[in-house]
């Protein structure tokens, strides 16, 4: 059977049947697609483009005004009913009558639209939350192919994408990590809680004698307030020891939100050493630390400070199960690239090398009392960051763990 042709037909007749469908299936597409006219705003980066300007995110930074400034030289033409929809809207006409209300300058959203004009580049996309006629936040996702003149600017189409359920269940999975590395954090308090009690216990020894003495000073036939005063500010500064270990427990254990900062990657290493330490000496376990100072990450500090505490807590242990006369445990951290290298090396007997992929999967552990827990937490929060984590050993050799974080605050490294 031959195919049917339109060859013979006439345009009119062409456009006549082919319109009304086209404009049926933009009416009834499932996908959002909002219809807008760019071409003045493509003109006006086109002149800044020709008056020198070679970042326009810089410019911006600058000119914060001139968003908004070119927000303004933009306009809505067409939307589909999946619109109308999305923002709960009786009609069209009501959709539009506060359209611009609805969708407002947003410096972020409208910056991937410039700049994907502004390089010349085939598309973009980008996020933005919509508030809707009732009031409901809805996040989006939005796409929109760009074309080469200026005419085909005044009809850009923009497909949207609710992504509601996706982020609902994202913060879900987020709050199930972060309480899983809460677990894992109380998890690794309890296997040192011993030595940390002995350390809590020193100080508030030291402050009660302190305090005893002070007594004895001051009610003597003689009261030497001197030595008396020396005694209560010896008591008053190991109370201060005391209520400082308190807090650096309480802020580990806690249920405090992630907080994504950049600082000095000593400050995690100093924390994580001050949890193990009791430990390690109880052990005759030498810790060593080569850190730069200078040395910034970006990251939560609790959590890497849980990281190198966990892997700080297995040499100790690894060491102790071996028979290694030179009982040493060195934590290092060194910039390469953009990311920072974290070491942590034992002494202790190795671990065989068919094992080692294995040691990251849940409820695998090489303790006998152990949980199986603590290095898959540690490759989550890792992963998480954007960085990387393995390990590296040999029978007789000791054991070395190394991860990675980025240097800066780049936003594309981590995961979503």
């Amino acid at each position: 059977m031959r195919p049917l042709s339109t060859d013979n037909v006439p345009n009119s007749d062409r456009a006549a049947s082919v319109g009304p469908a086209k404009d049926n299936l933009f009416r009834s597409a499932p996908i959002p697609i909002l219809i807008e006219d760019w071409s003045r705003i493509y003109r006006a980066i086109k002149d800044l483009q020709a008056s020198g300007i070679t970042s326009i995110d810089s410019y911006f930074d600058d000119h914060p005004e001139v968003v908004s400034q070119l927000r303004a030289l933009h306009s809505f033409v067409d939307a589909n009913d999946a619109v109308v929809s999305l923002f709960e809207a009786q009609s069209k006409a009501q959709f539009f009558e506060r359209v611009k209300v609805l969708l407002p300058a947003d410096r972020i959203s409208n910056s991937a639209v410039f700049r994907a004009m502004f390089e010349n580049k085939p598309a973009c996309r980008g996020e933005r939350t919509l508030v809707t006629f009732t009031g409901r936040a809805v996040p989006i996702i939005w796409r929109c192919s760009l074309p080469q003149d200026e005419n085909g600017y005044r009809r850009l189409h923009f497909y949207a994408f609710d992504v509601t359920e996706q982020k609902e269940n994202s913060d879900r999975l987020e709050a199930m990590r972060a309480e899983m590395a809460r677990a894992s954090r109380i998890s690794l308090f309890g296997e040192v809680s011993a030595s940390i009690l002995h350390e809590i216990s020193q100080p508030l020894s030291a402050a009660r004698a302190s305090a005893d003495a002070s007594l004895r000073w001051l009610t003597r036939d003689t009261p030497d307030v001197r030595e008396a005063v020396t005694a209560i500010r010896d008591t008053a500064r190991w109370a201060r020891d005391a209520s400082e270990i308190c807090r650096k427990i309480r802020g580990f254990v806690g249920k405090v939100p992630v907080q994504l900062v950049q600082f000095p990657a000593v400050e995690s290493v100093n924390a994580a050493l001050f949890l193990i330490s009791p430990e390690a000496n109880a052990k005759d376990i030498r810790v060593v630390s080569e850190v730069d100072p200078q040395v910034h990450v970006f990251g939560d500090r609790v959590q890497i400070q849980q990281v190198l505490a966990n892997l700080l807590l297995n040499g100790i242990h690894a060491i102790d199960s071996g028979p290694s006369t030179a009982r040493i445990l060195t934590a290092t951290v060194k910039p390469e690239a953009k990311e920072v290298v974290f070491e942590v090396r034992d002494t202790g007997p190795g671990i065989d090398p068919t094992r080692i992929d294995a040691l990251f999967q849940p409820f695998f552990t090489t303790k006998p009392d152990g949980m199986g827990m603590g290095l898959p937490v540690a490759r989550s929060i890792v992963e998480a960051h954007g960085g990387r984590i393995w390990a590296r050993s040999e029978r007789g050799g000791g054991t070395c763990f190394s991860f990675t974080l980025p240097a800066t605050s780049d936003p594309s490294r981590l995961a979503a």
